[in-house]
C-alpha cells in the first residue's frame, strides 16, 4: 500500500474542503441550479396541463386516454422536451463538477458569482461520466444476459415473466394463503436468472469504479480523457481507494442520520402555531437554510474526495 494514498488524510481533507470552501461550491452551483429549476418547471408547465394533472391524481380509474389528456403537446414532443431538459441538466452539472475538480486538483478558483461553463473541462467531464455510465450498464447487461442464457431463457421469456410476477403479487395481496402453481413458478425463472446476474455484477462494478475513481476529475484537470490513464494511475492503489470510499460511505451514513434528526427537530419547532406562529416561521427559514447548506456541504465533500484521490495519485501531494 503506497504512502501516497491514506484514507484518513483524504477524508479529512475532503471534509475540510466541504466545510471551509462551501462558499466556492455554492458559487459554482448557484446559477446552474437556478437554470435547471427554471428549465424543469418551464418544460413541465409547457408540456402538462396542470389542472388536468390534478384531476388525474384524483382519478384512480384513469386509462391511457386520460393520461394523454394532461399533455399540451404530442407524446413525442413531451419526450423530446424531457430529453432536452435532461441533457441541459447533465451539461450544467458537468460544468459545476469541473469547477470543483479543478479547484481541488489544480488550485484553480474561478472568481465571480455567475459560474456557468461549457468549456473543454466541462465537456471532458461530461464525456467521462457518460463513458463510465455506459461501462457500468454494459457490465450489468452482459452478466444478466449470460445468466439468462445459462438458465435457458431469452429476452422474450424475461419480459413475459413480469406480468406473471405482478399477477402473483396481486393474488397474494388479495389472499395471503395463495400458492402459485408450478407453471407460474417456472415462468418466473428468467427473473431469478436476471437478478442473479445483477448480484454477480456488484463486485465487477466495484472494481470498475475503484479503478476509474480518478477518471472524471483527471479529465477535468488534464487536457485529455483519462480513461486508460486512470487504470494505470490506480495500479497498486485499488485497495486503498476502496477503503477510502467505504469510510466515506460510512461517514456519510452517520452524517445523514444526524441531519435527519436535526431536520426532524426543526420541523417539530416549525409546527408550533397559535401565538408562536412567528417562531414557527423562523424555524421554517432555519430548516430551509440548513437543508441547502447540507446539500452544498455534501456535494463539496463528494466531489473533492474524487479530485483529492486524483491529485495524490498524480502528484503525491
Amino acid at each position: 500500500m503506497s504512502d501516497r494514498i491514506k484514507a484518513g488524510d483524504i477524508l479529512t481533507e475532503a471534509f475540510q474542503f466541504g466545510f471551509y470552501r462551501w462558499p466556492s461550491v455554492l458559487r459554482y452551483a448557484l446559477v446552474p441550479m437556478i437554470i435547471i429549476l427554471l428549465a424543469t418547471f418551464g418544460a413541465a408547465f409547457a408540456v402538462f396541463d396542470m389542472d388536468a394533472v390534478q384531476t388525474l391524481e384524483n382519478n384512480p380509474d384513469a386509462d391511457w386516454e386520460d393520461i394523454k389528456a394532461v399533455l399540451r403537446v404530442s407524446p413525442a414532443v413531451a419526450v423530446l422536451a424531457g430529453l432536452g431538459v435532461g441533457l441541459l441538466t447533465m451539461l450544467l452539472y458537468c460544468g459545476f463538477f469541473a469547477s470543483v475538480y479543478r479547484h481541488v486538483a489544480l488550485g484553480e478558483e474561478r472568481p465571480g458569482l455567475l459560474q456557468v461553463r461549457f468549456d473543454g473541462p466541462a465537456q471532458r467531464v461530461f464525456a467521462a461520466l457518460l463513458i463510465l455510465n455506459v461501462l457500468n450498464y454494459a457490465v450489468i447487461l452482459l452478466l444478466c444476459v449470460v445468466m439468462l442464457l445459462i438458465g435457458g431463457s431469452g429476452f422474450g421469456d424475461f419480459f413475459r415473466a413480469w406480468p406473471v410476477f405482478f399477477s402473483l403479487v396481486e393474488a397474494a395481496s388479495a389472499d395471503p394463503s395463495y400458492q402459485p402453481s408450478a407453471q407460474e413458478l417456472a415462468a418466473l425463472k428468467p427473473l431469478g436468472s436476471f437478478f442473479t446476474g445483477l448480484f454477480l455484477a456488484v463486485p465487477a462494478l466495484i472494481y470498475l469504479n475503484v479503478k476509474l475513481a480518478p477518471f472524471a476529475p483527471g479529465s477535468a484537470a488534464e487536457n485529455r480523457l483519462l480513461l486508460f490513464g486512470a487504470f494505470r494511475m490506480t495500479s497498486g492503489h485499488a485497495w486503498s481507494i476502496f477503503g477510502t470510499l467505504i469510510l466515506f460511505v460510512l461517514a456519510m451514513v452517520v452524517m445523514s442520520i444526524l441531519y435527519m434528526l436535526t431536520m426532524s427537530f426543526l420541523e417539530l419547532m416549525a409546527s408550533v402555531g397559535g401565538t408562536m406562529a412567528f417562531i414557527g416561521m423562523i424555524f421554517n427559514a432555519i430548516s430551509l437554510a440548513a437543508g441547502i447548506a447540507y446539500q452544498i456541504f455534501v456535494m463539496g465533500v463528494q466531489l473533492s474526495l474524487q479530485a483529492i484521490i486524483y491529485r495524490r495519485l498524480k502528484t503525491g501531494e
